[in-house]
């Protein structure tokens, strides 16, 4: 395959991903996907939590690059036939939405990466 779509909506939506997609994310990245989608707690310069104005520990998500590739190749393979771990690989961050499972299209929450 030799384009990619001008901008993709990367949705994790677990009513669509199949456990074959989870095994192939993890054969690509080398770690369950729950591992790495979970949010952590900030770690601030002191090296200890940052806490909100409530006292509870802000957290964050941090997708390293092997896994945002792997997370485009199984998301966009089931709507593109074709599309190949190396066409995830060509896309540009900029032509990244990250869109929630329960966002709609065109859904203000959605962000840009």
């Amino acid at each position: 395959m030799s384009e990619t779509p001008q901008t993709i909506s990367l949705r994790i939506d677990p009513d669509v991903l199949t456990i074959g997609d989870l095994e192939d994310f993890e054969d690509v990245v080398g770690a369950a996907i729950y591992d790495v989608l979970s949010p952590r707690p900030v770690i601030g310069p002191d090296g200890k939590k940052v806490l909100d104005e409530k006292g509870r520990p802000e957290l964050e998500t941090k997708i390293p690059t092997k896994a945002l590739k792997a997370l485009i190749w199984i998301t966009q393979r089931a709507e593109t036939p074709g599309f190949s771990l190396e066409d995830a690989r060509n896309v540009r961050v900029s032509a990244l939405e990250l869109v929630g499972a329960e966002d709609g299209q065109g859904n203000d929450d959605a962000q840009n990466a």
